[in-house]
């Protein structure tokens, strides 16, 4: 029956999927996600119910409008399908109940500002403001029930109890907003450009407003490798395309000395401690002077930010959801 269920809950999912690439696509364009009814984007022919079942009428289609022939984004069954695994190992790893759903809710939220973010470059904030409210709501009730400390106090004459993950939900909120923004403010300050949007403070504010203060610092943690560990290889593309040699071998020294060092430090190579501070000092020299060259790169134009940083918070909780 756990297969039967988990499978449904996938059905389910390309079903939500389809849902909130319209969301996406009408939300960036300005339209009601309700009217028009759905329609091919090119010739605008209203599609018919056979030309809308999740993932299998572009598969059916081969890609295709049937009316124009145009091709059909990738996007759209790329999202069905992400949404409905995700929604499929909610409900395997915690069961059907009010948790389930508030995930399930907080996860498409986040497809959806995932999507806009890689699409266009920007999220719209009220969807940023709707996973807050529903973090919020999630943490006062305590529905996921991980911590069911209380806390008691007076306030006005009246005696007030309330969880503690909402106080945590709070702090990670404003935390999650401040850090954030501070991070953007300080890049900015040093390479006199934007390096990290406004809606990346209102994702790790509505992130932090979910799951709590110390998982959204985890979260910001596990974005900084998940985006690095997307962007480098865009990055050292570009600078070999447009011959930058000497970022472009400076990031492979560093990446390489990084990696020799956490080998020595993981098969304890390191026989004196003479020896582990040379090796240390060596690796943080070549990491500020690869730091030194992107920021004068990006001072005189330069552009780093090819791959949006919102959806790596985004995979961050992800992260949390289903493997802590």
């Amino acid at each position: 029956m756990t297969v039967f269920w988990t499978i449904y809950a996938f059905v389910i999912g390309l079903c939500i999927g389809s849902f909130l690439n319209v969301v996406v696509l009408r939300g960036l364009s300005g339209e009601s996600v309700v009217l028009p009814p759905s329609h091919c984007t090119k010739c605008n022919h209203k599609l018919a119910w056979y030309d809308n079942i999740p993932l299998i009428s572009y598969l059916f289609l081969r890609g295709k409008c049937r009316y124009c022939q145009e091709k059909i984004s990738i996007q759209y069954s790329l999202v069905e399908l992400f949404t409905a695994i995700v929604f499929a190992g909610i409900f395997y790893k915690y069961g059907f109940n009010l948790n389930m759903f508030f995930l399930m809710a907080a996860s498409a939220l986040c497809i959806v500002l995932a999507v806009t973010d890689i699409k266009e470059k920007v999220i719209l904030d009220g969807h940023a403001y709707i996973l807050a409210v529903l973090g919020i709501v999630y943490n006062f009730f305590n529905i996921g029930a991980e911590n069911t400390t209380k806390i008691t106090f007076w306030l006005l004459g009246l005696k007030i109890t309330i969880y503690q993950a909402f106080i945590y939900s709070i702090l990670g909120l404003i935390a999650g907003f401040v850090v954030m923004a501070a991070i953007a403010g300080v890049s900015k300050l040093i390479t006199k450009r934007d390096c990290f949007g406004e809606g990346d403070a209102y994702i790790l504010a509505a992130l932090g407003a979910f799951f709590g203060i110390a998982n959204a610092i985890l979260i910001l943690i596990l974005s900084i490798f998940i985006w690095g560990g997307l962007a480098v290889p865009v990055f050292l593309y570009k600078w070999y395309k447009d011959k930058n040699y000497k970022i472009f071998s400076a990031i492979i020294l560093f990446i390489v000395a990084a990696v020799l060092f956490a080998a020595g430090e993981y098969f304890d190579i390191f026989t004196s401690n003479l020896f582990h501070w040379f090796a240390y000092i060596l690796v943080a020299s070549i990491g500020l002077y690869c730091c030194q060259l992107l920021v004068k790169s990006i001072k005189v134009g330069n552009k780093l930010s090819v791959i949006p940083y919102g959806p790596a918070l985004i995979f961050g909780a992800f992260v949390i959801i289903f493997l802590l």
